[in-house]
């Protein structure tokens, strides 16, 4: 799920199938008694499967503990121990976009800085396998933004004045990048993705994309628990509780993830990201150590190390345990998704979502209002006449498909499409709602 302006979304939905009406024959629309303007009235915000982070939040204010929060929001899961992996590869930034550049990605940017109360100027090092063979290593000025980039199939590393300090590797291979072993360690900043890193390594490889442009990609590589305390999926100023449940949760879906997916997911693909998972909310947002310090950091960080190992268990088997920020009032089973459904994500009520305390839930309930023409005119109808939709139990009464009615050019029209297409295209903050009248 994230700061207060911000909440969880996991990725995962299931396929959009979209279906126009054909036209029915010519109408007056003047005849057609049809309202100037809808209201959508909605709750929750993210798909509501899972854990409702205000709703861990509500628990924890009423003396909830982690485990009871775990196992009310994952159909009676118990938080456990695990054996985690050694290490987590977050894909920070893929080939295909650089998010302050935009575009395919063409350089990674780096510059090292120190680590308070540690001293020193924040050198870090690089290294890679020359095209001969040989190993070397370079140890480059803190304070100075560095660019990896893609040379004679390889990688190099260029200053501020494009002049080359280090490369190019041997074909195909790139460079790793240390800076906690440094002597004194150092933080490493990522100007791109604004993040900072302090723990492992940054591994940053080349492959080449569909126009046969190589192209890097950057990784980092951590201890499990160290990615954890990055993870700005939960605002540290919430419940005790709250952060503990969230450090179970957060852990529990990224040891199954990783288990699913490998350690190098997308390797050998120029848009995949040679990752377990993304630092982004396709998987869980991850911060990196800014995230830590702080007042509201360290309660965080001291969340994830008083939970250990745990993840949750359903009778023995590890939960892949996705998270939003809101349910509104009613989780969703995964069958929304179009599996079928899981008795880890019951579809249930939630009297615990409207958060509480300091932080009451904004997104609980919220109102949209859209007049008959932009609605019509957003789905191609031209101005909408009325709605009708079907919203399955079992998907906490969200929206499976809507279908919405219009005149266009004087002759009635139609579409029938998912909750999840009609959300996007509205903008709205969840597949739970109503559209009055």
């Amino acid at each position: 799920m994230l700061k207060l302006r911000r909440v969880r979304t996991f990725a995962a939905v299931g396929a959009l199938a979209v279906a126009l009406g054909l036209l029915t024959g010519p109408s007056d629309p003047a005849a057609v008694a049809a309202p100037s303007s809808f209201t959508i009235v909605g709750g929750g915000y993210g798909h509501g499967v899972g854990m409702s982070q205000y709703g861990a939040h509500g628990m924890a204010l009423r003396g909830a503990g982690a485990g009871r929060i775990i196992s009310f929001y994952y159909g009676g899961a118990q938080a456990r121990p695990a054996t985690l992996p050694a290490f987590v590869r977050i894909g920070l930034l893929q080939a295909g976009h650089d998010p302050s550049a935009g575009g395919r990605l063409g350089r990674v940017l780096v510059k090292g800085v120190e680590v308070p109360g540690r001293g020193g100027s924040g050198r870090f090092s690089v290294s890679g396998v020359t095209p001969g063979g040989r190993t070397l290593r370079r140890t480059l000025s803190g304070h100075v933004t560095w660019s990896i980039k893609p040379e004679s199939g390889g990688t190099s590393v260029f200053d501020p004045s494009r002049r080359r300090v280090f490369g190019p590797t041997r074909s195909g291979t790139g460079v790793v990048v240390r800076y906690e072993t440094a002597l004194p360690p150092a933080r490493l900043s990522l100007p791109q993705t604004g993040q900072q890193l302090r723990w492992g390594r940054l591994d940053v490889h080349v492959v080449r994309d569909d126009h046969g442009v190589t192209r890097p990609r950057a990784v980092a590589v951590l201890p499990f628990n160290r990615y954890l305390r990055g993870l700005a999926e939960m605002p540290g100023s919430f419940a005790n509780e709250a952060l503990r449940a969230q450090a179970i949760a957060a852990r529990s879906y990224a040891f199954v993830t990783t288990r699913i997916r490998g350690q190098h997911s997308g390797r050998g693909l120029w848009y995949g990201c040679d990752c377990a998972v993304y630092a982004s909310v396709r998987d869980q947002l991850y911060g990196g150590y800014a995230n830590e310090v702080g007042t509201y950091g360290r309660r965080w960080v001291t969340a994830v190390s008083g939970t250990g190992s745990w993840v949750v268990r359903w009778r023995g088997r590890t939960v892949q345990a996705f998270y939003s920020s809101s349910s509104g009032g009613y989780t969703s089973s995964n069958a929304q998704w179009g599996s079928a459904p899981l008795p880890w994500f019951p579809a249930r009520v939630d009297p615990y979502d409207r958060g509480g305390g300091a932080h009451p839930n904004p997104n609980h309930t919220w109102t949209v209002r859209v007049s008959a023409a932009s609605l019509g005119a957003r789905l191609g109808v031209g101005t909408a006449t009325a709605v009708r939709e079907v919203k399955p139990k079992s998907w906490g009464y969200r929206v499976s498909t809507i279908t919405v009615t219009g005149v266009k050019d004087g002759r009635r029209t139609s579409v029938t499409l998912t909750g999840t297409r009609f959300q996007t295209a509205l903008r709205l903050k969840s597949t739970k709602f109503h559209v009055d009248p």
